[in-house]
This record gives C-alpha cells, structure tokens and sequence, in this order.
C-alpha cells in the first residue's frame, strides 16, 4: 500500500494558471517586437541622416575644442600635414553648423592662413 511520502505532490503555481502566464508571454513579445522595429527606423533615420551629413555626429562643442587643440599642437610640432587636414575638417564640418560653432571655424580658418593654405 502506498504510503503519502511516495505520491508525488505538485505545489500550487504562485503566478496564477498557464492561461495568464501564456497571455503575459505574448504581450511581453508583442512589445519587444514594437521595440525592435523602432530601433530599427531610428537606426534607418540614422543613417540616412549621416549619408547625407556625414559630419554632424561631430558638430558639437567638446569635439571642436578638441580639435582645435590637436590642430594647433600638430601645428606647434611642425606636423604641418596634420594641422592643415584638423583644420579643414573643423572648417568643413562647421560649416554646416550652428552660429555657436562659427568660433571655431574662424579659428580653423585662422590656422589654415598661419601655415600657408588658402
């Protein structure tokens, strides 16, 4: 005769039925999927927006400050080459750019007529 030790005992779910753990398990999907295909267009936009400026992750203060700097230390070492490209990109990329980057772009254009370009 089978004693109660040796009928195997399933304790109650703590969550509820199958049925709503199942429904959960679908929403759950449903917005990772909704998430997915907005990183997606983001990333789409992203991109595009880079095809056709591709200077703009760069267009803020900090990287032009830096720069700037690199520019004229290779300047200061007498890297002529690499002041001259530093140079032309910050006047490149600022170009484009807002009325707080024109500093910058002045300076580069300043240090471009320092070392005989144009």
């Amino acid at each position: 005769m089978p004693s109660e030790s040796d009928t195997p005992v399933t304790p109650p779910s703590p969550r509820g039925s199958p049925r709503r753990a199942r429904r959960v398990a679908i929403a759950l999907a449903a917005v990772a999927l909704v998430m997915a295909a907005g990183g997606a267009i983001s990333f789409r936009r992203f991109v595009t927006h880079t095809r056709s400026d591709p200077g703009f992750p760069y267009r803020d203060r900090a990287t032009f400050e830096k720069l700037l700097k690199r520019a004229r230390d290779a300047e200061q070492r007498g890297d002529r080459a690499s002041a001259i490209t530093t140079y032309r990109f910050i006047v490149a990329v600022g170009a484009r750019g807002d009325s707080t980057l024109e500093p910058y772009t002045v300076a580069a254009r300043a240090g471009l007529e320092r070392v005989g370009v144009p």
